[in-house]
């Protein structure tokens, strides 16, 4: 027999999960209250096929927001086909993630980034996927800003082509047809230059090159000279150490001699130093030697005198010097 409802178990259980409902909603309506979000609209000159709603917006690579909508045409002129997409940014994680440097939601902020080239592109988050993403970045060289709402509605952020937007423009202006006519006549010339050879003629002479080679090679003559080059370089070796051995003593001999050579020419400096000092005008011994002239040329003027009075008077030796005659008064 079945056991009956107890209908106070199940109103228990339905006011539980009213409360975990209401408690959730007042979790995340407060955690949205405290998140300050700034909706942007960007114009994209591709297809974007691959980006969904909810897709990841990153500010140099780092995610700040999500997309919101993606459209084909909105508030731009009638023959403009770029296609618009709009996103939300969080404008508290940017201010967080940037230490409050930066503010996308200030518009003179806003109008300073794009001055220093901030663009919007497409980027793919996988190559086989195809999933897309929208990367906000600094382009310095980018092309001017191009915007595209009649209106204001939102605030604008320029876009500039994607790598892979332009690798595709790059290979469609590539001319397939040509360069596989190419290819085909360059592998056509190829071919009958390779049927013109004589492989077989040069395969023999290749064969008979080695061969040769190899006969060389374990030539005895090789091996002597060979023998002979050691030899001779054992030989060059020992000469060497022979006439390092003796210029060694000869290099030393040698430097014995320049350093007495120069002790000689330092002691021949000095005596010409002290002949030079004896010899100065205020020097002793050039006056003495003066003085000594002065007395030698006295004593020579003396005995041409006496060589002179004996000259006249040769008697004179041998009778004296006759006293002078005294005057009669």
């Amino acid at each position: 027999m079945s056991k009956k409802v107890n209908p106070t178990a199940v109103g228990l259980f339905i006011m539980i999960g009213l409360a975990l409902g209401v408690g959730g909603v007042i979790l995340f309506g407060s955690w949205k209250m405290f998140t300050k979000t700034e909706k942007y609209i960007l114009y994209f000159n591709a297809s974007v096929k691959g980006l969904n709603p909810g897709a990841p917006v990153r500010f140099r690579g780092v995610t700040v927001g999500s997309v919101v909508e993606t459209l084909i045409h909105h508030n731009q002129a009638a023959d403009d086909t770029d296609m618009p997409v709009i996103i939300e940014v969080d404008e508290t994680l940017v201010q967080k993630k940037t230490d409050r440097s930066i503010s996308l939601s200030q518009d003179t902020s806003l109008d300073k980034l794009i001055k220093m080239g901030m663009r919007g592109e497409l980027q793919a988050q996988s190559l086989l996927t195809g999933v897309l993403y929208v990367e906000l970045d600094m382009h310095p060289h980018a092309p001017p800003a191009k915007f595209h709402q009649i209106k204001p509605e939102y605030k604008e952020i320029p876009t500039i082509p994607t790598q892979i937007q332009a690798l595709i423009e790059n290979l469609a202006d590539i001319d397939f047809k040509k360069t596989m006519d190419q290819l085909s006549t360059v592998l056509t010339r190829l071919d009958t230059s390779l049927s013109g050879l004589k492989v077989t003629d040069i395969n023999n002479g290749l064969t008979n090159l080695l061969v040769s080679v190899n006969r060389v090679v374990q030539s005895p003559n090789l091996t002597n000279s060979l023998s002979s080059f050691h030899r001779t370089l054992d030989e060059y070796r020992l000469l060497s150490e022979t006439v390092r051995a003796k210029v060694d003593p000869l290099a030393n001999g040698a430097d014995a001699t320049l350093k007495q050579a120069q002790a000689t020419l330092a002691e021949l400096r000095q005596s010409l130093q002290n002949v030079r000092d004896m010899l100065a005008p205020q020097a002793p011994l050039r006056r003495d030697l003066a003085v000594t002239m002065d007395e030698v040329a006295e004593a020579a003027r003396s005995l041409r005198a006496l060589a002179d009075f004996l000259n006249r008077n040769p008697n004179a030796l041998l009778s004296g010097r006759k006293p002078p005659e005294q005057k009669k008064p």
